[in-house]
Parts: structure tokens; sequence; C-alpha cells
């Protein structure tokens, strides 16, 4: 049988080989309506940042080479007996501090993206990862959005300024000049913080009346510069805040989060995405985790990143399937880059390149993609890439927020694999 996703793939195909495709009555294209449709499902993209740089070895350990990596890692070495047997791999296993993602695994819900990476390589935190957050090997010094921000400027909802938000703030992932874009603090509770317009509540009606004014619309064209932007956004401000604040207040859950910051940001995440009144249709959400920078100490630090992480993810996703909407959810999980292969004299790694991307999902077709890192063939001391980096950006555009080849191509001003691993 064919589905509408497979449609979609033959479709972005003929695009690509020139094939014109019929138009409806109001003038889009097939493929545009059916992309239009899988908007229409609400489809939700969560993008976790591990800042600092994840150390891909000590995440997916090589069982098929372990006495290299044995040999390499005198200090930091899993043992053996200790890594956990990896859905769809005999040569891969998962780390013992990241077990609370094992059932996602086990249920073939993970897939691992391997060894990704671009040419030429920046080894510096903030190189890499404006790379990563552009979308271009080689950005422009002036280049002045990220891959999601052009996505959602030309495909998300121009009149929701909660079609993008930034769990504690934006980076330039999210930026595209005109894209509707709204940064929210989250305690360890989940609760929205500093995203509200507080008034006296001392005095009836007073609320209310300081909205109103806040609201009044000025006629007049401001002479100031990004004076009107400013007002557009302060307005978004408002007209957003208490819906995210009714989503909060009306949200209840079985699930129980770690209580920590990075689950709390997860748990407002879950309460916006879930909630049905209001529904906020917010399409991509960011958060980060930092502390990856394991130059010192991985030994001890890396295992509690691990397990933070694991657990966070594992209390989002059993909530999101609680509420019924673990399909229509997408977790992508990357790190600016990865370690170096051998260990240090000071218990940790120092920056590399190859890493991991990992995708979680009710609709995630589990397992590993690409090939395994090979030890005995590195770089300068590191791992060397097999997929793009913008392999996955495609793959995310094209199978999950299904955009033909083309549409993707406007936004990563390329054409890239769709690697499918999507059902």
């Amino acid at each position: 049988m064919t589905t509408r996703r497979d449609f979609i793939k033959t479709g972005a195909g003929a695009i690509g080989a020139g094939m014109i495709l019929p138009r409806q009555a109001n003038g889009v294209t097939v493929v545009e309506a059916l992309r239009h449709e899988l908007v229409a499902e609400d489809r939700i993209l969560v993008v976790v940042e591990l800042g600092g740089g994840n150390d891909p070895l000590n995440t997916i350990v090589p069982l098929g080479q372990y006495s290299t990596y044995a040999s390499f890692r005198s200090r930091l070495a899993i043992p053996r007996n200790q890594v956990l047997p990896l859905y769809g791999s005999a040569t891969m296993g998962l780390s013992p501090n990241l077990s609370a993602i094992k059932p996602i695994a086990d249920a073939g819900k993970l897939a691992v993206i391997q060894s990704v990476h671009y040419p030429n390589p920046n080894l510096s935190h903030d190189g890499s990862r404006n790379i990563y957050r552009i979308g271009d090997p080689a950005p422009s010094v002036t280049a002045q959005s990220g891959w999601l921000g052009r996505h959602s400027l030309l495909f998300g909802n121009g009149n929701n300024p909660l079609d993008t938000v930034g769990i504690g703030g934006v980076n330039t992932t999210l930026y595209a000049p005109g894209a509707k874009i709204s940064g929210i603090g989250a305690d360890a509770q989940g609760n929205p913080s500093g995203y509200a317009f507080n008034t006296d509540g001392r005095y009836n009606g007073d609320r209310n009346n300081q909205l109103a004014v806040a609201r009044w619309d000025n006629p007049e064209v401001s002479s100031k510069t990004y004076a009107e932007l400013a007002e557009s956004t302060w307005l978004d401000a408002l007209n957003s805040s208490d819906s995210v604040g009714q989503a909060a207040t009306g949200y209840s859950s079985s699930v129980q989060y770690p209580n920590n910051q990075f689950a709390g940001g997860l748990k407002l995440i879950a309460k916006m995405a879930t909630s049905t009144s209001p529904k906020l249709g917010t399409r991509v959400f960011y958060i980060s985790q930092g502390g990856y920078d394991t130059h010192a100490n991985q030994d001890k630090d890396l295992p509690n990143l691990h397990k933070t992480l694991s657990e966070g993810l594992k209390a989002f996703y059993d909530d999101l399937v609680a509420h019924g909407i673990g399909d229509k959810v997408l977790i992508l999980v990357w790190s600016e880059f990865g370690r170096r292969v051998a260990d240090n004299a000071s218990n940790g790694t120092d920056h590399g390149t190859a890493n991991n991307l990992y995708c979680i999902g009710g609709k995630v077709k589990g397992g590993m993609y690409g090939t395994d890192p090979n030890l005995t063939d590195l770089l300068q001391g590191n791992l060397k890439h097999n997929i793009d980096f913008r392999d996955v950006y495609a793959t995310i555009i094209q199978g999950w927020f299904g955009n033909s080849a083309a549409e993707s191509a406007q936004v990563l001003g390329g054409n890239f694999n769709n690697l499918n691993i999507f059902v």
C-alpha cells in the first residue's frame, strides 16, 4: 500500500527530475497539499543540544572493536560487561549510564546516526556550534539565520508567536528575520518563568486596563529603526504569555519527572505540546543541556550528565505517549563535535570531530544508521565522518515535516540525502 509519505517521497523525486506536478484549484501542487496535511497533524520537533561536545564512544560503545577502544582509553573505557545490548546492532552497545532510555531503544524508537560531521572540521566550540546551528560548514561572518529559523520563516505559521520556542532563550538555530520565535524560561518543576505580564493584583481591573493600553496600536509609523519590530515582538509576547500560563495550569500527568533544570524544561515542553485548551500550535521546541566539555574528570562527570539526560528524556517520552502524542513528536539530540579517541592524563577527552546524532519518537525506525566508527583509520587521532550533518537536517525537513526535496534545498542551500529513518 502506498502511504502519503511514500507519495511525498515520489513527488519530491519527480520535482528533482524537473517534472511539473498538477495543481489543485487553489494553485498549490499535490506535494504542497500533502505537506500542509502533515503540518495539520501537529507534528512537533524537539531539539536537544548537548553543549560542549558529547563523547560518542562512551555513549554508544564500539563492542565490535572493544580491545582497540580499551587500548585507547585505559582510564575511561566502560567495562565490556556493563555495556547494554543495543537494538539492531551486534557491534555497538549502549552506555549503562543511559539505561533509562534502553526501553525506548528496545522498542525500536531510537535511531543512532553514526559518524556525522562536516569536512575540514573546526575544533572550536563557537565555530563548530555556529556551523551546526546555521547549517553551513563555511558560514559567512554576516550569516543572520539558522536552519530551523529559515524553515520556520518559509513554512511555519507566521501568525503564531509560539511557532518556534526556545526553552531558556533563543539562539542562532531558531532565528531568521521575520520568523516567529519566543524564548521562555522554565524552573525545575516545568513552570514557565519570566514569561508573564505582571500587574498589581490589589486593584480590580488593573491587569485588563494595563493590557488594553499595552495592546493599543499606534497608527503612526515610527521614525526609529526597529521600533515597529520591537512593538510587534512585545505584542506577540503579551498575546502568547497568557496562553502558555493556561497550558501549564491545565496540564496533568501521572509521569514523574526528575527534579532538575533539564527535566523541568522538558516538562514545560510537554505542558505546551499536550495542551488542547488552549492549543498553542508550536512546531519546534529547543532545549540545551550543558557540561559536555569533559577535558578532565570525564569518568565522574559524563555518567552524571548521561543519567540526567536519559532520565529526563524517558520521562518526557512517557509523558507524550500517555497523552497520545508519542507519534506526533520527534526528538533530535546533537552536540557540536565528538571527542578524541584517546583519553588524556586528566581522565578526560579533548575536542574531536565526528559524532552521533540521535532521533527518538514513535514514528522513528530504530537502529543504527551509517557505518560504525573505524578506530584504526583516524584523522590526527580523531574519528572520520561518513554522513554530512545536513543529511540529517534534510531527513527531518523532508521525512518529518513533509517538505519536498526542492523546499529542503531552499532551507539548506543545496540538495542533501534523505536517510529515511521514519515509518
